[in-house]
């Protein structure tokens, strides 16, 4: 099967169940399933007749393959409204506005213009827009790692997941937030979807911070920053890393591996600050009867760890991804049925099945809108010439053009999906990022990272609001809770984009003596934003304590001594305060 036959197969699917899973109004209306019809039309059409374009000259398109076309496009732009909002379907537009307007706008966005016929030929019927990589990833990768994880929660692996880290952590200082720390990370391996993880983990987890002395706003934080840290937690990470290890051409078990150690950070900093505002409040955990059992919570369901290992250890010695989560599947639903617990009738296989596609159907949305923005831009030539303005801009100083990145990328997760941002970037600016300097897989890590911590980034804060809903809280405060919670992972990006051994490239040492620095760092920094380090802390030492830590997370060995020097003065200072005071 050809990869262009695949694409159209899968948007076929895809978007034959768009318009019927997110109808116009509540209930399907006539023109929910006018669409449906139109888009198993137009998606025959082009299965059909594609092999007749392959050779052929003629720019023009025939009447009926310019209105397939139309049509096609339409289609994109009104179920990239319907599921994702406005933002992606109008940015969409202004695109095919100005693939239409080059002529006519000054700098460099000037360009000759193109013809509708041109357009919708590159845009339609060929592999450079709407059926290009992005969604030929998810006809191939990212279909069937959704599809994992959702058997896996039909075998109550999530319930699993839940009740290990419940018990775990529930009985520690600040055990329910750790908790939702743990039990997101889990779900998170396996799913990669922030709002997704908040809904499953959210509802347990944040009534229980709540009922544990957390405020309303700091217990949604919480649980917004450990659910989108699933984007970028191995083995299972957002549907942009899969899309990632085909534009830079690496495995995606090597990608994995590079991106364990700044996940780790970004956990590690959320537990070190909520660890830190339990004692400074006197949080107290759980009664231990009051937990679930390991040994219980074991015997019912780790038999389904044996798929999730093998996936990961698959994955990492190199396997295809596709093979491997396939396999992983089967082996998952043979495994799940020699427990009572977790075995799966065919009323839940079948459910698993509409979860898994359904489940993917936004994100392959995501992806044709996407399309058509990429395949503009490269039509146009605005790719090459946003690189260069970049490094305009920025004079070729490194920190700028990464600054630079960092507000398109935050300000583009506004209002898109992680997918659709990193897709946009990695054409655009990424580019420039790598002719300045900065390694190819630091350079595209660099625009993963701040396409999903745009999640939790204010004014528009999904995953934040997503959990505010759950957790009856003010949404803005809670944005703003979750932004400086989530502070490393605003940081480490800059980190591995000027030392590559934060991402396990280089040799062992440095990357030991980085890996012990930046936790070292991470630590320091928690105390900074919650503000207690044996004491409450001031807001002239919280600066200090932020800047140390920074110093730490940057791996030269300079910068290491200097955060090392500043941490041991304040540490001495609060230690002094503390007998002082008793």
């Amino acid at each position: 099967m050809s990869s262009m036959f695949q694409t159209v197969t899968h948007w076929l699917i895809m978007y034959s169940l768009v318009f019927l899973i997110y109808p116009k109004k509540r209930t399907r209306t006539p023109l929910d399933l006018l669409l449906c019809l139109t888009a198993v039309g137009v998606g025959i059409f082009i299965m059909a007749t594609w092999k007749s374009r392959v050779n052929r000259i003629s720019p023009k398109l025939p009447p009926v393959e310019l209105i397939v076309g139309a049509l096609l496009i339409f289609l994109v732009l009104e179920a990239a409204r319907r599921v994702t909002g406005n933002f992606l379907a109008i940015t969409a537009v202004v695109f095919l506005i100005y693939a239409k307007s080059g002529p006519y706008l000054p700098g460099i966005l000037y360009h000759k213009g193109y013809s509708i016929h041109r357009i919708v030929s590159v845009l339609c019927y060929s592999e450079n827009g709407i059926f290009g990589s992005a969604l030929s990833i998810c006809a191939t990768f990212i279909v069937l790692f959704v599809l994992f994880g959702a058997f896996l929660n039909a075998s109550n692996g999530g319930q699993l997941f839940i009740d290990i880290a419940y018990s775990l952590t529930g009985w520690a200082r600040g055990g329910p937030a750790k908790t939702a720390i743990l039990s997101s990370l889990l779900m998170g391996c396996i799913s990669g979807s922030p709002v997704a993880n908040v809904v499953t983990t959210g509802t347990f987890t944040i009534p229980l911070m709540k009922k544990a002395g957390y405020a309303s706003e700091e217990a949604c934080a919480v649980e917004a920053v450990a659910s989108t840290g699933g984007q970028i937690m191995p083995p299972v990470m957002g549907a942009a890393a899969f899309i990632m290890s085909e534009y830079i051409g690496i495995r995606y078990g090597e990608l994995c591996i590079a991106a364990f150690l700044p996940a780790l950070l970004y956990y590690l900093a959320i537990f070190f600050i909520v660890d830190f505002l339990s004692v400074k409040n006197n949080l107290l955990g759980q009664p231990r009867e009051n937990l679930p059992s390991i040994p219980e919570a074991l015997k019912r369901g780790i038999h389904l760890f044996i798929p999730i290992a093998t996936l990961i250890a698959c994955l990492i010695h190199g396997f295809s991804p596709m093979k491997t989560v396939f396999f992983s599947i089967l082996i998952l639903i043979a495994i799940a049925q020699l427990r009572k617990d977790t075995r799966m009738n065919l009323h839940s296989f079948v459910e698993a099945m509409v979860d898994g596609i359904s489940g993917t159907v936004p994100v392959a949305v995501a992806c044709a809108a996407a399309g058509i923005i990429v395949g503009v831009v490269s039509l146009t030539g605005l790719g090459v010439k946003f690189s260069s303005s970049l490094i305009a801009l920025s004079h070729g100083n490194t920190f700028l053009a990464l600054f630079y990145t960092m507000v398109a990328s935050i300000i583009l997760g506004c209002g898109l999906p992680t997918t659709a941002v990193y897709i946009i970037l990695a054409s655009m600016a990424a580019p420039a990022l790598v002719q300045i300097g900065i390694p190819l897989l630091a350079a595209h890590m660099f625009v993963f990272y701040f396409g999903c911590i745009s999640t939790i980034t204010p004014p528009v804060a999904l995953t934040s609001y997503a959990a505010s809903g759950i957790g009856e809280a003010n949404p803005s405060k809670t944005g703003m809770k979750a932004f400086s919670f989530g502070i490393v992972a605003y940081i480490v990006p800059y980190m591995f984009a000027f030392s590559p051994t934060l991402l396990m490239q280089g040799n062992m040492l440095d990357i030991l003596r980085s890996m012990v620095t930046a936790v070292i760092g991470v630590y320091i920094l928690a105390s900074g934003v919650a503000g207690y380090l044996h004491r409450s802390v001031g807001k002239f030492l919280r600066v200090l304590l932020l800047i140390t830590g920074i110093l730490l997370i940057d791996p030269t060995m300079t910068t290491d001594l200097i955060g090392i020097g500043g941490f041991a003065a304040i540490y001495l200072w609060q230690r002094r305060k503390t007998a002082i005071t008793h």
